[in-house]
């Protein structure tokens, strides 16, 4: 039981002051809550730019090394005196003021790598710069924390598993589970077998794929239960309307993974960025709206990724160069709302222009599996961060 269970159920003191005895109900509730909890990764493909996400108006070398791409204060949504979001994002203003958004500074690894491959390799698994780690992250938290399907990846084009990506995780990716339904009625069960490794995992493969479809025509083969809102369009939109119908249908996944695409801005950043994050904002605010109205919003958290940030300084073209650094953002009922972590000092550059960054992104895992789904943490010395 996480503190927050313990306030409400202290919160039932008689009148005499007294505190009753928590009982095996109050327990198995509270544990089944954490049983039911859920994360939607959000991957920003392309290396989003956190200094025009998360806004540090007041820093004058933001304007300086950004003399056309910078959003200019009058235009910024301000969080505090001294920060705030990026103008096309004002559908997700309403979470900020309910306490139900944070974000997080610097977000980063050591001796950074800044190949697009390389470095979404690096966050799906966890490793250093140095090591090469097959299994996603997840595939170190998930195998305890619940039996059965582990998640599921959605995107319109090919889904990649990343962070879910293991043979000791039972995940899936699809376009939307109404092209699953469709293509899942046409494969047959068989018994994993071990007589070579490719056998396995295709077998492997094929036994997860038709459970996973048992699990979906069971709860969405028939009458399927709608939030009744109109989710906005675009990639993003329709991915997290999927997930919101999977979500309250009933599908027992902890993971969701979805994607926007477009925040490689080597040039152009304006125009690229700000389509890719107002269609972030409005999807995300979609969802919110949906798992809001059906009762399940306590149940979720919403987490932003990217393989990297970008520079510091613009470039020739309108748009920045891959960086190092960049800032993350949290969603959900019982998110607690504010900034963490320590805005890199733009005065300290290394020699290529990058950011130090100030936030290890495995303190980000480290605190989803502590504090969200309750396993023990994989990744010792990494500072948790109570944003939830």
């Amino acid at each position: 039981m996480d503190r927050r269970d313990f306030l409400k159920y202290a919160g039932f003191v008689t009148a005499s002051g007294t505190v009753p005895l928590l009982t095996p109900e109050m327990l198995f509730a509270a544990n089944n809550q954490r049983q039911n909890r859920i994360v939607v990764l959000v991957e920003l493909k392309g290396g989003n730019d956190g200094f025009n996400t998360l806004v540090r108006f007041k820093d004058e070398l933001y304007y300086k090394y950004r003399p056309r791409i910078a959003i200019k204060e009058r235009q910024v949504l301000k969080l505090n005196k001294e920060v705030g979001l990026h103008p096309r994002m004002k559908a997700l203003m309403p979470l900020w003021n309910a306490g139900q958004m944070a974000w997080i500074e610097g977000v980063g690894y050591p001796d950074p790598i800044l190949s697009h491959f390389r470095s979404i390799d690096i966050w799906d698994s966890a490793s250093s710069s140095n090591q090469y780690i097959k299994d996603g992250w997840l595939s170190r938290v998930l195998p305890k924390y619940k039996k059965g399907l582990h998640g599921i990846a959605l995107n319109k084009g090919q889904a990649e598993l990343g962070p879910l990506a293991s043979q000791n995780l039972n995940s899936v990716t699809m376009q939307n589970p109404r092209t699953f339904l469709k293509q899942i009625r046409r494969i047959n069960d068989v018994r994993p077998v071990h007589q070579n490794p490719a056998i396995a995992h295709i077998s492997q493969t094929q036994h997860q794929l038709f459970n996973v479809g048992e699990q979906i025509v069971e709860r969405m083969g028939r009458r399927i239960k709608h939030s009744g809102v109109r989710f906005s369009k675009g990639v993003l939109g329709h991915s997290l309307e999927s997930v919101a119908e999977m979500i309250i249908n009933g599908v027992d996944a902890p993971v969701y993974k979805v994607t926007q695409d477009g925040f490689d801005t080597h040039s152009g950043q304006r125009g690229a960025q700000d389509n890719g994050l107002y269609h972030l904002a409005n999807g995300l605010a979609s969802f919110h709206q949906a798992m809001q109205r059906t009762g399940l919003w306590n149940n979720v958290l919403v987490v932003t990724y990217s393989e990297f940030g970008r520079r510091a300084k613009e470039n020739r073209g309108g748009g920045t160069d891959h960086g190092t650094a960049s800032s993350h953002m949290i969603l959900g009922g019982k998110v607690r709302g504010g900034i963490y972590g320590k805005h890199p000092n733009l005065a300290r550059l290394d020699g290529n222009g990058n950011v130090h960054h100030t936030t290890d992104f495995r303190s980000i895992y480290a605190t989803l599996a502590q504090r969200w789904w309750g396993q023990a943490s994989p990744w010792k010395g990494h500072k948790l961060i109570p944003f939830v």
